[in-house]
């Protein structure tokens, strides 16, 4: 088996990254739709490597360690879960998160994500821990709907529309409404003008709510795989919250997916936002999975 090492995203394949996450449909990675959004990231600007596992011309297994957070995303071919391949990645992951936290000393703890589902789940759990990962007392709840269902109409605020974003123009104006949003830097401008040109990419289903000046004040990413769609990411900045324009994106984001041609559309709650899951309950979405999720000390951070 080769292993190749990657800097840098533009050297990838990424729509084929993509494709063998959701090798086996009936058991897609956790991350499938939304998974251009996550290998156009920031690990490629903060000294990390993606490296896939090859025989011959076939990839068995990828990975690689998103800083944004903390968390190794990785897929490996269905014929070889819970192999000792699948323990040499999630070994070479570990070794990864150490080496960026004594790097950089950042305060973190790695993590890995998987569905309860999965075959042989079992055995990744046990790989896991036999590399000193531990489980979480959360998870991650994966949501459904389906988008044959009646949809209501966006409600806006007075002085308040929904638009596509424009693009490149925009860019700087989005990383700081995205910042102010989730009170975070890890979006970068270089991450949201990679989004762009990634092959999956679609203007179409990009949102942004903007107030009477035109300004963004709202941001709503949407993406779509095999007739499923996502929304990743979503948020408003903190003065205009409360206001309703959360929802109205919501809606218009599904509205948009539904005529793109996704069937169904997915959210994620952490389990223990029991209000947020309560409301995409109460807004037509069930419950279609559960991702636990296990992390690692890296010697730096604090639980």
């Amino acid at each position: 088996m080769n292993v190749t090492v990657y800097g840098t995203a533009r050297n990838l394949d990424l729509m084929l990254l993509q494709t063998m996450s959701g090798a086996d449909p009936e058991h897609p990675h956790i991350h499938v739709v939304d998974m251009p959004y996550r290998l156009t990231s920031t690990w490629q600007d903060r000294g990390c490597r993606l490296a896939t596992w090859q025989e011959g011309e076939e990839i068995s297994a990828w990975a690689v360690f998103q800083p944004p957070w903390w968390n190794l995303d990785y897929a490996i071919h269905p014929s070889q879960r819970g192999t000792s391949l699948e323990r040499e990645v999630l070994a070479w992951g570990k070794a990864q998160m150490m080496e960026y936290a004594q790097r950089t000393q950042a305060d973190f703890f790695g993590s890995v994500e998987v569905f309860e589902d999965t075959p042989d789940a079992e055995r990744t759990m046990e790989h896991l821990a036999s590399l000193g990962f531990e489980k979480f007392d959360w998870s991650i709840i994966r949501l459904e709907k389906d988008l044959d269902q009646e949809l209501p109409r966006p409600r806006l605020p007075h002085g308040f529309s929904l638009r596509p974003f424009r693009g490149c123009a925009e860019i700087r104006a989005y990383v700081e409404l995205h910042r102010a949003a989730f009170g975070s830097d890890a979006m970068t401008t270089a991450w949201r003008g990679r989004t762009l040109e990634h092959p999956a990419y679609r203007p179409d289903i990009d949102l942004v709510a903007v107030d009477r000046a035109d300004r963004c004040v709202g941001v709503c990413v949407c993406w779509m795989w095999q007739g499923v769609g996502q929304i990743e990411p979503m948020g408003v900045h903190p003065d205009y919250q409360g206001h309703g324009l959360g929802r109205a994106l919501e809606l218009a984001a599904m509205q948009a997916l539904r005529s793109a041609g996704a069937r169904f559309v997915h959210v994620d709650h952490v389990s223990t936002n029991e209000v947020a899951v309560a409301l995409s309950l109460k807004a037509g979405f069930r419950q279609v999975n559960n991702a636990v999720r296990y992390f690692v000390e890296t010697g730096i951070g604090e639980t």
